[in-house]
């Protein structure tokens, strides 16, 4: 199913990857998803590790175009730079803008991860913030998980969505 086909009022559970495709420009439906979101066509939920990751990975991204750090593990290497880390402002702005398109936060239980996310992962062997995600994605009810990431293809505990027209 393309993104642009989710049911008006659906409660759709968004991965990482697909905020960063829209962010990125990679994908006209993963654009047209979060427009759609801000304007309460649909419920956008991120699990509290997506927020977290989305960040984690902006905060970098930002600190490579400003070429503050490169090469293998930037993480590493901006760890080694807090008064860099300090001046980076616009991953900050980014994330804060996805509370603005109407993008709901939600909170990752002690059972979502003991329970739930562990299961998970031993029924269809993903990572953990990938049956974190799910876990969540599940308790919640959602209608979708919007999500890339080829390990959740397999699922079959909720319709699993994917943009169709990522440009890499």
């Amino acid at each position: 199913m393309n993104l642009d086909d989710i049911l008006t009022g659906s409660l759709c559970v968004i991965d990482t990857n697909v905020l960063l495709y829209a962010e990125q420009g990679k994908s006209g439906q993963a654009q047209r998803l979060l427009r759609r979101c801000s304007k309460g066509e649909l419920i956008g939920v991120l699990p509290q590790t997506v927020w977290q990751e989305l960040t984690h990975k902006l905060m970098l991204t930002e600190a490579i175009m400003k070429g503050v750090v490169s090469g293998a593990n930037p993480a590493a290497r901006l760890a080694d730079k807090p008064d860099v880390v300090r001046g980076l402002r616009l991953y900050q702005a980014k994330v804060r803008s996805l509370v603005d398109l109407g993008l709901r936060f939600e909170r990752c239980t002690l059972e979502d991860l003991l329970q739930a996310a562990f299961e998970l992962q031993r029924r269809y062997g993903l990572l953990t913030n990938d049956s974190v995600v799910l876990a969540v994605a599940l308790r919640l009810d959602a209608d979708c998980l919007v999500s890339s990431d080829k390990a959740l293809r397999q699922i079959t505990d909720i319709d699993v969505l994917a943009p169709s027209d990522l440009q890499v």
